[in-house]
Parts: C-alpha cells; sequence; structure tokens
C-alpha cells in the first residue's frame, strides 16, 4: 500500500486557540490530547506540548498533541498517548500510513529517543501491520474503555442501563441520599485521600494526586470540571470527578464506601453527573478505562450504563 503523498503534518502553526477549535469539533477528543492535560504534565512531569494539525493537501484532517521531555540534554522521552484524533471518520489506510510515517520519521525510538504511542486507532491486524510497516513495535496491549453517547435524550440514555443497573439507581433514588454537584471541585484533595486509601485496599494503582489537583487547575476556567458527592445525612458515601474536554468528558474519580455500595450511590453519583454534563452541551463520556482480567467489577458496573465498549490498537515504541 502506498502511503498518501498529500498529507503533511504543520508543526505549532497558527494560536492555540485556534488549534483549540478543531479540537473542540471532534466528538470524541480524548483527555490526554487536550492542552488542559499538556498544561498539567507540563507542571508535574516537565513535558513540553508540541501541536500538530494534520493536513491532506489543504484540509485540515485531524490533530496530534506531542508531549517531550529531555534529560541531560541528550535523552528524549516521547508521549503520543490517545491520539491522533481525526476530524470526521479514521481516514483511509493509506492517509493513516502516511500520518504515522511522519511520525515515525519525526520521532525515531533508539536508545537516546524513546516513544510512547498510544494511537486512538481501532484494534485490527490490519492496523497493526499498518503501524509496523512505518516502523512501530507493539510492547503492550491497547486501552480499553466504554463511550457513553450522551447526545441522546436521558430518557433514552436511562433505557440503555441493563436492567441491574437500573433497579440499582432506582434503589439509591429511595435511599434519601442527598447530592452536592460541585462545579469546581473544591473538594478534590479529600477525594484524592480517599482514592488513594481505596487503591491501597483493593490491590490498584491510583492516579497521582498532583496531576489529579493540577488538572483541575487547568480545565477549571474553560469550565472543564465536575465533581459529584453523595451524602447520608452529612456523611459523604460516594464521590466522581470527571473532566469536561471539548464535546467530550473523562470519568476520572470514583470512590464509594461500604455504605455507598449498600446504598447503590454511585449509580445515582454518575445518573446526576451525565444530567449536568448534558446542560454543558457534552456529547460523549468516556467512562475512564475498563480492566475485564484484573477489575471485573468495576467493568461489569461501567459496561452497565449500556455504552460502547472500545479497544484501541495497543501501546508501541
Amino acid at each position: 500500500m502506498i502511503p498518501d503523498p498529500a498529507v503533511t503534518i504543520l508543526w505549532n502553526e497558527g494560536t492555540v486557540g485556534e488549534w483549540g477549535r478543531h479540537y473542540a469539533a471532534i466528538p470524541r477528543s480524548t483527555l490526554p490530547q487536550s492542552f488542559g492535560y499538556a498544561s498539567a504534565m507540563a507542571k508535574t512531569r516537565g513535558y513540553v506540548p508540541r501541536l500538530g494539525l494534520i493536513q491532506q493537501g489543504e484540509r485540515s484532517i485531524g490533530l496530534v498533541q506531542v508531549l517531550q521531555r529531555h534529560s541531560l540534554k541528550l535523552f528524549r522521552q516521547t508521549h503520543i498517548h490517545r491520539g491522533p484524533l481525526w476530524l470526521g471518520e479514521t481516514p483511509a489506510p493509506e492517509t493513516a500510513e502516511a500520518v504515522f510515517r511522519l511520525l515515525r520519521r519525526e520521532y525515531p525510538n533508539h536508545l537516546f529517543s524513546r516513544v510512547s504511542l498510544l494511537p486512538e486507532l481501532p484494534a485490527s491486524p490490519e492496523m497493526t501491520a499498518m503501524l509496523e510497516r512505518c516502523g512501530f513495535r507493539r510492547i503492550a496491549p491497547g486501552y480499553q474503555t466504554v463511550w457513553l453517547d450522551l447526545s441522546l435524550k436521558p430518557e433514552a440514555i436511562r433505557a440503555r442501563f441493563t436492567g441491574p443497573w437500573r433497579k440499582g439507581l432506582r434503589a439509591a433514588e429511595a435511599a434519601g441520599l442527598a447530592l452536592d454537584v460541585d462545579p469546581a471541585a473544591q473538594n478534590l484533595p479529600w477525594l484524592v485521600r480517599q482514592d488513594q486509601k481505596q487503591a491501597e485496599s483493593k490491590g490498584y494503582r491510583s492516579a497521582s494526586g498532583t496531576l489529579i489537583v493540577r488538572l483541575r487547575n487547568a480545565l477549571h476556567k474553560a469550565g472543564g470540571v465536575l465533581m459529584v458527592t453523595a451524602l447520608a445525612g452529612k456523611e459523604p458515601v460516594a464521590a466522581a470527578l470527571l473532566f469536561i474536554h471539548g464535546q467530550a468528558a473523562t470519568y476520572q474519580v470514583g470512590w464509594s464506601n461500604e455504605a455507598g455500595r449498600k446504598s447503590n450511590a454511585m449509580r445515582l453519583v454518575l445518573w446526576r453527573a451525565i444530567e449536568e454534563l448534558k446542560k454543558r452541551g457534552v456529547t460523549a463520556l468516556d467512562l475512564g478505562g475498563i480492566n475485564p482480567e484484573d477489575a471485573p467489577g468495576v467493568t461489569e458496573f461501567k459496561l452497565g450504563l449500556g455504552g460502547e465498549a472500545v479497544e484501541t490498537l495497543g501501546l508501541f515504541r
């Protein structure tokens, strides 16, 4: 297959605002490709963003945000995670191949240049073969998540929930819980501590508290933060943090204690979050990743919302 020779990537041209308008046109934009994420990664881990606009002839067809960090003026680390993103459908194979050949040429992987590529492409043998032709090597599985369509009316979204999920939601609605909607996530330090304790007790790795707080700080000014907490009396029993980026949002942190699990409080928290996201014009919700092998309970819970389960191609060097 001959790659499309008309494909180019324009690097750091125009303003951040112009690039952001392209990003906002993508229905399923991903959090790691948002400029807010780049800002948080710069302050937390020293990565510097490079913004690319993908062109086919004179037409813009996609974008990519690359994060880079140098050490000892000799070594370079490069992250391209959950991108490139496309302004429309996934392009024709020869067009996608041209894009990844350009990225490989720009970011070779060798002793002094380590590349981590997690492409936002559907898992398939054909796509894997294409990336291998471009010089990338697959080293780990892709990202699995569930996308929820929020463009539907609330009753249609709720109708897609599985029977057990709807039953649990009705039980939570009847439990007399109060809901606190916090558009600035002012109680985020508390939630980060609860999530870290929960991670220790259940044996999973929680996200960096510092990065989460800086993500909140970066996205808050643009209305990109939402935290919802369920309370039994004055006692928090469940809480969720979501980040809004363009037309999409990501369910970032969820916590529930024993009382919250018994009352199905997290179902009520997520339902209230969905209602709030719709008010803000969000049309797609990334439920934050699933792992059927290591976290079957969380996976079943997220699949219960009736969204589209997807798996990306893999992690490549």
